[in-house]
């Protein structure tokens, strides 16, 4: 499960005028293993909300969000209570959902744009920044369309790298050829037998069928190059390995 930008959303309501400071932990053990620690106290994280508002601080609230730290400070204003976020690693306001990562980004969505249609051909249709906490990375996820495929390109938003790319199940093959008793290894269990086969970077797995045999095509960026490693969906026998020129 990932998060999103969309977390820092929406208002946090209290009940108690005395502040009080709340971890909340994260779902992956990836992301925990990249926990990053606050860089900046709570003093400092309420010294920062009263510069943007005047009032009175009456809780902080420290939760994590994927590995960041973000102090959400609560001030009685003249006008009501206002939420103000702010980075705990950097204390900068966070304005916009996806201000936290937008901080983690080192390549901008033109950029992550230009890489997808450099990997598959097509107009793009849609482009999310997001966080996976499976990797533990900050990464754009560009869905690309083509004669009605649709594709999405998982790119690092910080390296540029294409991550994954995931392609639609209703593409010029007919699924409904492959019978589900045929398909008795998972994706994941795939995808590990290939990285066996070829040390690198799983960037696409497909599920097909070839004279009514299922399989996964399953494409591996390596130091080497790009390989393409057939696996058997039935008993997960590597049946070919095909390097790219």
């Amino acid at each position: 499960m990932k998060f999103k930008a969309t977390v820092l959303a929406g208002a946090i309501a209290f009940g108690s005028a005395a502040y009080g400071v709340h971890a909340m932990g994260t779902n992956s053990e990836e992301a925990n293993k990249n926990t990053q620690s606050a860089k900046i106290s709570i003093d400092e994280a309420k010294s920062i909300a009263l510069k943007e508002v005047d009032g009175k601080v009456i809780d902080v609230d420290q939760d994590q969000e994927g590995p960041y730290v973000v102090y959400e400070v609560e001030v009685q204003t003249q006008n009501g209570e206002k939420d103000i976020e702010i980075n705990g690693q950097t204390g900068k306001v966070l304005k916009d959902d996806d201000d936290l990562l937008k901080e983690q980004a080192k390549i901008t969505t033109q950029e992550a744009e230009t890489i997808a249609l450099g990997k598959v051909s097509g107009e793009m249709t849609d482009l999310d920044l997001d966080y996976d906490d499976r990797t533990a990375k900050v990464v754009y996820e560009v869905e690309v369309t083509h004669n009605g495929l649709e594709q999405d390109v998982k790119i690092d938003a910080v390296t540029g790298d294409v991550l994954h790319v995931q392609k639609d199940d209703d593409d010029d093959r007919d699924d409904d050829n492959i019978k589900s008793s045929q398909v008795k290894v998972t994706e994941q269990k795939a995808e590990g037998i290939a990285l066996k086969e070829v040390d690198g970077e799983v960037v696409s797995i497909e599920l097909d069928e070839d004279d009514g045999i299922a399989l996964y095509e399953i494409e591996v960026q390596s130091n080497k190059g790009e390989a393409e490693v057939t696996v058997s969906a039935t008993n997960g026998d590597v049946l070919e390995v095909e390097w790219d020129d």
